[in-house]
């Protein structure tokens, strides 16, 4: 009786620890599961992320453009320039305006005396612009040359070289957006120029407003020529994309803890990227500075390897 007592209570005694074992391996597997979720996750205050320039924005419908790339050169409005001449042949008595000086429409810049009446008459700038010649001086006599020339640079061009593979597809109206290495302007084609012996692309004409003064003639620039679009369900901004561990990810914000989420993409334009899976419309996405949180998680998982 006392033996079989005995067995039972080691045989109590050895389910207890097997049990205890059990609950501390399932403890170990939590916490390690939880260790590993953060490690793929950062934590960063909301004065923090202004700090380092983190914006976010929400996941949501988009219009993606189907765009055509053409390339070109920036030219004056002809419209923009005026070569000034003496009405009359005769004598400078005066010019105004150098090489750089700024005129408006109205100002007097020379006076002349006539070779016949030996009367004095004054010219005046026919339009508002900039002087990029000057042919005359003082006690000179008029000749054919222009005495100044005045530039309007307010309205410029965009002539674009649209070759015959793509020459169809291009239309009067459609949305054009162009760019140099440092600025980029959205403006619409206003005249299309057909080819000539010398060269078989039409040429696009696109109007643009540079009163701010940022452009000037003779620049290259890349168009993209908008010549479609879609409606897609779930967009972001193409600064949201980053490559981590292989995969494309979006960093998506919960309160203070950002963690990137693979994300399947689909159609792309300069500024959106379809979204196909890995996100919900109303996710708080990080746009500027996603780079920072990657490189963040990057040097975590460099320092839990060591």
């Amino acid at each position: 009786m006392k033996l079989h007592c005995r067995w039972k209570q080691l045989l109590a005694a050895l389910l207890m620890f097997m049990s205890l074992s059990l609950h501390s391996s399932e403890l170990l597997a939590a916490e390690a599961e939880e260790e590993q979720g953060h490690a793929e996750s950062v934590i960063i205050d909301s004065a923090m992320a202004q700090q380092a320039g983190i914006t976010t924005a929400a996941a949501g419908a988009g219009v993606i453009r189907n765009a055509i790339t053409v390339y070109g050169r920036t030219v004056v409005d002809p419209r923009g320039i005026s070569h000034i001449r003496a009405r009359f042949p005769g004598l400078v008595v005066s010019i105004e305006p150098g090489i750089g000086d700024l005129v408006a429409a109205g100002d007097a810049i020379a006076g002349i005396e006539s070779s016949e009446s030996l009367n004095d008459y004054v010219i005046r700038a026919p339009i508002d612009g900039i002087v990029i010649s000057r042919n005359a001086n003082p006690g000179e006599t008029t000749g054919d040359e222009p005495l100044l020339t005045l530039a309007n640079y307010d309205h410029l061009w965009a002539e674009l070289a649209v070759f015959p593979l793509d020459a169809a597809r291009i239309n009067v109206g459609q949305e054009v957006i162009l760019r140099t290495t440092a600025q980029a302007f959205r403006s619409s084609i206003a005249h299309i120029l057909p080819g000539t012996s010398e060269s078989p692309a039409v040429v696009a004409r696109v109007p643009l407003d540079n009163r701010d003064g940022l452009w000037s003639p003779g620049l290259l620039v890349q168009a993209d020529v908008v010549i479609g679009q879609a409606d897609v369900a779930l967009a972001v901004d193409n600064r949201a994309i980053q490559t981590f561990e292989n995969a494309l990810v979006v960093f998506v914000q919960e309160g203070d803890i950002y963690e990137p989420r693979p994300v399947q993409i689909g159609r792309q334009d300069d500024a959106l990227t379809e979204i196909l899976s890995g996100l919900e419309p109303g996710d708080q996405y990080v746009v500027e500075n996603s780079y920072l949180i990657k490189a963040d998680l990057e040097k975590s998982s460099v320092e839990d390897d060591d």
